[in-house]
C-alpha cells in the first residue's frame, strides 16, 4: 500500500475534486486525457471511462489477477481496474460477469455483483433503517462533559 500523506484521499467511488490553477499549481493533467468514473448501481459495480472516441471493436477487456484491464487495440489507451470491495471479501473475479458499452465517446464497464455481496449490502441497509435519526437541534444525545 502506498503512504497517504495527511490531506491526500484515496477514491474509490466518484472522483476527486477539481483544484488545479493555473496561479496555484504549475503543471496539471490535461482537460482532453480520459478519466475514469466509478459509479456502482445496486447489482453491479460500474466504470466510464470519457473521452475515448474509439469504437466498441477496438476495446480489449480482460481480467487477470483479479483486476480489470482495458486496452486499445491501436495502444492509444490502458488501463486496470481493480475492485476494492470483491478483495476485502477475497472473491476472484469471472469473465463472465464483466460487461461492457460505448457511447458518446464514453466506454462503460460494468461488473454483476455477487449474491453475497448483493445480501451483505440488503444487511447492512436494513440495519440503517432501524437506526432512529437525531432531529435538528436535538442536543441531548451530545452533551459536553
Amino acid at each position: 500500500r502506498v503512504a497517504i500523506t495527511a490531506g491526500d484521499w484515496e477514491y474509490e467511488i466518484g472522483c476527486p475534486p477539481l483544484s488545479a490553477s493555473a496561479t496555484t499549481d504549475l503543471m496539471w493533467e490535461s482537460n482532453s486525457s480520459p478519466k475514469v468514473y466509478r459509479q456502482d448501481t445496486k447489482t453491479h459495480y460500474t466504470w466510464r471511462i470519457q473521452p475515448l472516441p474509439y469504437p466498441l471493436s477496438n476495446y480489449k477487456i480482460s481480467v487477470e489477477s483479479n483486476t480489470i484491464f482495458v486496452r486499445t487495440e491501436n495502444k492509444k489507451y490502458f488501463k486496470k481496474l481493480r475492485i476494492e470491495d470483491m478483495d476485502r471479501f477475497e472473491f476472484p473475479l469471472i469473465v463472465k460477469h464483466v460487461n461492457c458499452a460505448h457511447a458518446n465517446s464514453t466506454l462503460m464497464i460494468s461488473y454483476e455483483k455477487p449474491k453475497s455481496v448483493l445480501q451483505l449490502e440488503q444487511d447492512i441497509y436494513s440495519e440503517l433503517c432501524k437506526v432512529k435519526p437525531i432531529q435538528d437541534g436535538d442536543m441531548d444525545s451530545c452533551k459536553q462533559q
